[in-house]
């Protein structure tokens, strides 16, 4: 079967989705429609796919052509003209199906080209998604994700205790686990923590209970630290559906992104780093870094730009603060 790739302007906003067709039908990853608003959940024991939206719940079976459909407490059976199919370990459905059954608008469509889609959806989630605070406060926020580790995470904590400086560290929770103590440290030197997923999936690639485990086993692991739980939360590498807002909500999170984005991951030097802080430092940033030894070296930038970052904040007469403090 030939994958390709489409562009789907999901109410105007562009996403990129493998497609195939399987007898003349359009067919697209489950996990698509999570783009829409809709809960994605997959079933390995019935080997059953499930889409809900509106009060709508869609079941597929992979390889056979029965669907079921749930609405106000009515179940209908209904025979597709083809099946879901299995295509490197993904799950494709029939994209024009499942738009038509769960009330969306296909203003366009073309394939191999683009398509464009009206949602219809009422309520909008990104409310709760902040990029930065608010711009008439001279304050900015310093946040490191991915921790804690044994080798940046202690000197990120050295520089901000000799400057008397408070971040938040949005932590992983298997590198809580495995890192207890120096997860005690944040705590006692009064950093603030944010849930930034157990493991460091891709959100866009989780189902509905797996995103739900990523999140709730990070906070029973923070839980059993500081005896309370969180309201900040960072999807790894920023990557978020309409969906995954929606259960993170529910959840009780406020969504955290940021302003300045120094890619200190990918080896940057202090200096080029202190670049990036320059160009896109305005009030109410949300800078992120990092504080995870995912490559020997990698952070040393990181390192040594930290006493540089927070003596420019000082200087040009910001409030450093921790993302609660930012938000208020």
């Amino acid at each position: 079967m030939n994958v390709q790739k489409i562009d789907i302007y999901v109410d105007d906003h562009p996403i990129q989705s493998n497609y195939c067709e399987s007898k003349g039908y359009m067919m697209v990853p489950a996990l698509f429609f999570k783009h829409t608003n809709a809960l994605v959940e997959y079933d390995g024991e019935k080997r059953s796919i499930e889409l809900e939206k509106n009060d709508i719940k869609i079941t597929f079976f992979k390889d056979q052509f029965v669907v079921l459909i749930e609405k106000d407490s009515q179940l209908k059976i209904e025979t597709l003209k083809v099946s879901p199919i299995e295509i490197n370990k993904v799950i494709f459905i029939p994209f024009q199906y499942v738009t038509q059954i769960l009330k969306m608008t296909i203003l366009e469509c073309s394939t191999g080209g683009s398509i464009k889609l009206r949602t219809n959806n009422s309520v909008n989630s990104n409310e709760t998604v902040f990029y930065k605070g608010q711009k008439n406060k001279k304050m900015a926020a310093l946040t490191f994700d991915d921790g804690p580790d044994d080798i940046y995470t202690p000197q990120i904590l050295d520089i901000l205790k000799e400057k008397k400086v408070k971040a938040t560290f949005f932590v992983v929770g298997q590198q809580v686990r495995w890192l207890p103590e120096v997860f005690k440290r944040i705590l006692r030197e009064g950093h603030e923590i944010g849930n930034h997923s157990w493991s460091h999936p891709n959100f866009i690639e989780l189902t509905t209970s797996e995103l739900k485990n990523e999140i709730k086993s990070t906070e029973a692991e923070i839980r059993s630290h500081t005896g309370k739980s969180t309201t900040l939360l960072r999807p790894p590498y920023g990557f978020i559906t309409q969906s995954d807002i929606q259960i993170i909500n529910e959840l009780g999170y406020k969504i955290i992104m940021w302003s300045v984005d120094t890619l200190d991951w990918s080896g940057l030097t202090n200096e080029e780093i202190m670049s990036i802080v320059n160009r896109d430092l305005t009030e109410g940033a949300i800078i992120l870094q990092h504080s995870f030894k995912n490559t020997t070296g990698r952070l040393d930038g990181t390192v040594k730009a930290l006493p540089e970052i927070i003596d420019k904040l000082i200087r040009e007469g910001y409030e450093i603060v921790t993302i609660s403090k930012l938000l208020e």
